[in-house]
Formats: C-alpha cells, structure tokens, sequence
C-alpha cells in the first residue's frame, strides 16, 4: 500500500492517507470532503501553491479566463479528462483575470497555458487548447 500527502479540495489541510482500492472515498481528517474527487478544484493565489507544493500526486494546473475563447472551448476537455485521474493526478483552474499575482508567479503570458507540476517543480507548460485525449495522454505521462 502506498502513502502519499494529499491536500483537500474544500479545506487545503495537507492529509496523510494509504491508498486502497476499496477505501473509497477517503475523507479529509478536518473536513471530511473526498480526497479523491477528481473534478477540476478552482484555487486562489493563496491556495494554488498549496496544492502544487504539498501534493505528493503530479498537478496539472489550467490559467484561463472567462473572456478567452479557446480556454471556455477546453473547459468540458479539462473536466472529462480529470475524472480518469482521481488520487492520481490533481488538476487545478486557475482565473487568471481574478488571480493575477499566482498567474504572474508562474510567469504566465498567454491563455490558456496548462503547466504540469511534480513534486512542486514545473515539468513542463503548452499555451494552447488541448483535447481531453491531449489532456489525458499528458496527465497518464506524469504517472
């Protein structure tokens, strides 16, 4: 069984769980959310280095805007392709319009622009729409 550190979705407390194929859901020990919702989690500037520094799991994180065509076009790809990654991979939304200082750390330029993390080191970015096959080929090479 393998242990890992997972940073909750609703409340950001850094969990340590052991992960089994039968212990699903796994509750967050302060708030009780799922550990492994695989949806897409929208983090602030303050929490977005949270989960990118804390999570033992690779993170791919989506800068977008509500105003850019191709990243509302990638938003229902982004979702689908989360959900094949629960406790596997985290993929975080990041508005950049309404959270500027952690688009400006990260050196964010152009929407939308996806960077994949690993261990709180940036592997690699694309600025660009991406397919939810493009999405999911990506998110299982960090695995």
């Amino acid at each position: 069984m393998e242990t890992l550190k997972i940073v909750c979705p609703e409340c950001n407390a850094i969990n340590t769980i052991t992960v089994e194929l039968e212990a699903i859901p796994i509750p967050c020990a302060i708030c009780q959310a799922d550990l492994d919702d695989p949806f897409p989690l929208e983090v602030t500037d303050d929490s977005c280095s949270i989960h990118i520094m804390e999570n033992d799991i690779p993170i791919l994180v989506d800068f977008y805007s509500s105003t850019c065509g191709p990243c509302m076009a990638m938003y229902d790809d982004y979702e689908d392709a989360a959900l094949g990654f629960p406790l596997k991979v985290r993929f975080l939304k990041v508005n950049a319009d309404k959270y500027q200082k952690v688009a400006r750390e990260y050196g964010v330029s152009a929407l939308p622009t996806i960077i994949a993390f690993k261990k709180g080191q940036e592997i690699n970015r694309i600025s660009k729409q991406l397919s939810r096959v493009e999405l999911s080929l990506w998110a299982q090479s960090l695995l």
